[in-house]
């Protein structure tokens, strides 16, 4: 599912045609693979997240939102279910806005590590603005995405890549937007998702961290070395011993896969936090994805 083509309304007109018929306003917010990354600690106004590496695809999740009425009940409704999602509920509070018809298409599994909820958070965020005109600010949409998630302990750090797009490196403490753009480039990638990790399970362990900070750190050093001589190659390669290094990558099909990968010629790693990987060649299973340099936007 590729991003469609943007169209640019006038605010003050189109929208208010848009209440006015109850037509949805929709926004497209991209998947984003995390390859590296260490976290931070809650530090008031923006709270706690994380530094590393990410790269966005052009699939990703788009939210329709529209006022509640007879036809469309109020409520989150992933691929045509209705969901118990916090993530989003945060961002609607945080809009101060309720009673509305909340569809998403998310392109893959919800905890697999491509970020569909960050992608929700701030695709929701983006049409909702946009449907009830609220004014707010892209950066303001940005930063309630990332808050919402962060407070549904379901991510710490892919509303900035999807906020931005591309192949970037965050290394700015409490700016959770603001990023890097890396000196590599990749039009495709190839994955293949073997199952869900949970998040929360990660993130809230502080054992886990310890190593994971640890293993994130050093391999974000090892990228600052690299410098303009960074391939996209050597960026896998240094994650895969992020992976290694910060416990993460457990899972024997995962490793055995990886090592047939690098053996063939290929680099590849695992995606954070799935139990999935992306690699820079096909193999067995995989799906070959588009990396977008755009973030999110409305449709």
């Amino acid at each position: 599912m590729s991003a469609p083509p943007i169209t640019t309304y006038e605010p003050n007109t189109h929208f208010s045609a848009l209440k006015t018929k109850n037509l949805p306003a929709r926004a497209f917010a991209p998947a984003n693979i995390s390859l590296i990354f260490e976290t931070y600690p809650a530090s008031p106004p923006n709270g706690r997240g994380s530094l590393g590496v990410g790269i966005t695809l052009d699939e990703g999740v788009v939210a329709s939102v529209r006022c509640a009425d007879a036809d469309h009940v109020a409520g989150i409704f992933v691929d045509g279910k209705a969901w118990k999602f916090p993530t989003v509920e945060n961002v609607l509070a945080a809009l101060g806005v309720g009673e509305l018809h909340i569809a998403l298409q998310a392109a893959f599994q919800f905890g697999c590590g491509f970020g569909m909820s960050g992608a929700s958070a701030l695709s929701v965020a983006y049409a909702a603005n946009a449907l009830l005109t609220l004014g707010r600010s892209e950066d303001e949409l940005g930063m309630i995405a990332h808050e919402a998630e962060v407070a549904a302990a379901t991510g710490l750090g892919d509303v900035g890549g999807q906020f931005n797009g591309g192949i970037m490196i965050k290394t700015m403490k409490y700016q959770p937007l603001k990023v890097a753009r890396l000196p590599v480039r990749a039009e495709h990638l190839y994955v293949r998702v073997h199952g869900p990790i949970h998040t929360a399970e990660v993130i809230g362990s502080q054992e886990k961290l310890r190593f994971i900070n640890a293993a994130g750190h050093q391999a974000m050093a090892d990228l600052e070395a690299a410098g303009g001589k960074l391939t996209l190659g050597r960026l896998f390669d240094v994650s895969l011993e992020f992976a290694r290094h910060s416990g993460l990558l457990t899972s024997e099909i995962l490793k055995e896969t990886i090592a047939e990968i690098c053996a063939s010629g290929g680099h590849a790693t695992m995606i954070m936090l799935g139990e999935a990987i992306v690699a820079t060649v096909p193999f067995a299973g995989s799906r070959k994805v588009r990396v977008i340099q755009r973030g999110v936007h409305l449709l």
